[in-house]
């Protein structure tokens, strides 16, 4: 990957927001959706449906459902009972699905002790950001100078709010902060606000543009 950034914007970063899927952390839904078909006899492609291609997933993740009622709809288009599966069951087994990127959590780590600050921007919902944190991985994560997540937001990226979060929370200039995420939509709905925006995968890419601006390298 080549990375062209105009030497004149690469000064100046004074925050850096990671999106978290992909870029901090891999994630398979369809190991998730697996997990609950095997614990319940069902087929993960129905598993899938229902959680995904409903559009359940992406109304939990924008707070615009709560959590009983994300496993209320569930069980009842699934039929699975609280006796068949706990509700902590159901919900870990969906969030089952995530694997650290670990070059990035190192990344994170040199870039605050370059005394840049970091924070998380990230379409998610309770049940993952809980689980993530409970990974031996999620310690990097404890120590961040700010987490704009949707679910608490109550709005998803690229929706402008969630973007006007993130701002109050770096409480810098727009055009010093820099964003990386796996999605191009993202990506441009941030570069139109005059944030710094790459989209990249998390890994030897992420580094490369992280480098390009004299961030992050050991």
């Amino acid at each position: 990957m080549e990375v062209d950034i105009e030497p004149s914007l690469t000064s100046g970063i004074g925050f850096v927001f990671f999106d978290l899927g992909n870029i901090l952390f891999s994630f398979d839904p369809n190991r998730a959706c697996g997990n609950v078909a095997n614990k319940v006899g069902l087929k993960a492609t129905d598993v899938y449906a229902a959680v995904y291609e409903s559009g359940l997933q992406t109304d939990f993740e924008s707070g615009h459902i709560r959590q009983g009622i994300f496993l209320e709809k569930l069980r009842a288009s699934l039929r699975v009972s609280a006796e068949q599966l706990s509700d902590t069951n159901f919900l870990d087994a969906l969030s089952d699905m995530f694997e650290p990127i670990e070059p990035m959590l190192e990344v994170m780590h040199r870039l605050r002790l370059q005394g840049v600050p970091v924070g998380v921007l990230s379409n998610t919902c309770r049940s993952h950001w809980s689980w993530i944190n409970r990974m031996s991985a999620g310690k990097h994560l404890q120590q961040l100078d700010a987490y704009v997540l949707s679910f608490e937001v109550g709005a998803m990226k690229p929706d402008a709010a969630i973007y006007d979060a993130a701002e109050q929370a770096a409480e810098i200039d727009v055009e010093r902060i820099l964003f990386l995420d796996d999605r191009q939509e993202n990506v441009d709905a941030a570069s139109a606000r005059g944030w710094r925006s790459h989209c990249c995968v998390g890994g030897v890419d992420a580094e490369l543009i992280l480098a390009a601006y004299g961030l992050g390298e050991g």
